[in-house]
């Protein structure tokens, strides 16, 4: 029974609220409906920017576009980090990005999709997928040069879909990953970290994954499509975050063959930290985008 009841809420995520706007943050914005490629409805801000460059910000799993709100995450409590991506997205629009942000199939605001299950990137690269056919088929929007901060499920979904739909990315010039994972490798990991007693247990709930979905763990991973990244990349990794292991982020550094970077983010931090990060100490993604979106 726990073992079922870890299995699904690892593909299950339960709604995080949407508490702050860009408004909060002293940033002008609209609200988007566009459609993923399946036809799933999903919302957005578009945050204007002072130049053509336009950065596509997302989120991980279970977060939204605001971030990751500490308060009413039931019994199993992930993290008491709060997470604001606005922050990060305040200081790119205050470097003269416009952004497109959006809550991915399942989340935030967005619709339900796949009867609600979360596949890491395994469903949601459709949603980057019509995030970029909206941006293609915008007036205002269409001939801005486009990049990626992605940060982990955003980061697989960015990262599938490039595989999968390379001619959409024509006008990517530049992706910034952060914490990219494969399943496989984060759940044993973070049930040694979080749930100790479960610690041997990846393989039976990777099963009831499998008995509830169709797929499983090792199927929740960008890594098949590192080899079809063809711009610019730098990845962004939490050096002792426990939930995962670092060959996991290197692995995918050392099979990308377009340019590309590594960021190890040093001290005494949790994964969730690793998504502030840029948040409070911008320098390093503004300098790689500064480099590459021109």
């Amino acid at each position: 029974m726990l073992i079922h009841y870890l299995a699904k809420a690892l593909v299950y995520p339960t709604r995080r609220p949407v508490v702050k706007k860009p408004s909060d943050y002293n940033m002008s914005y609209r609200d988007i409906d566009f459609k993923s490629k399946d036809g799933t409805h999903l919302k957005a801000w578009y945050i204007p920017g002072k130049s053509e460059k336009l950065i596509i910000l997302t989120h991980p799993m279970p977060f939204n576009r605001y971030g990751f709100h500490t308060k009413g995450q039931g019994l199993i409590k992930i993290s008491q980090v709060e997470v604001e991506l606005l922050k990060t997205a305040k200081h790119l629009n205050d470097a003269g990005y416009a952004l497109f942000m959006f809550d991915f199939r399942n989340h935030g605001e967005s619709d339900k999709a796949n009867n609600g299950v979360c596949g890491v990137g395994y469903y949601e690269w459709q949603d980057v997928i019509g995030a970029l056919n909206y941006i293609k088929t915008s007036p205002e929007l269409k001939s801005k040069k486009i990049g990626f901060v992605s940060h982990c499920m955003g980061a697989n979904a960015t990262l599938i879909a490039m595989g999968k739909e390379p001619d959409l990315f024509n006008h990517v010039q530049v992706v910034v990953a952060i914490q990219p994972v494969s399943m496989n490798v984060f759940v044993p990991h973070y049930l040694r970290a979080k749930m100790p007693i479960f610690k041997n247990k990846t393989p039976q709930i990777d099963a009831s994954i499998k008995a509830m979905i169709g797929f499983g763990l090792e199927d929740m991973s960008p890594a098949p499509y590192i080899k079809d990244i063809k711009v610019p990349i730098l990845y962004v990794q939490v050096k002792n975050d426990a939930w995962t292991d670092p060959s996991d982020v290197q692995g995918f550094y050392d099979n990308t063959t377009a340019p590309k970077e590594i960021f190890w983010i040093e001290g005494d931090l949790e994964r969730f930290d690793g998504y502030n990060y840029f948040g409070e100490n911008p320098t390093r993604m503004l300098e790689f985008l500064e480099k590459y979106l021109d």
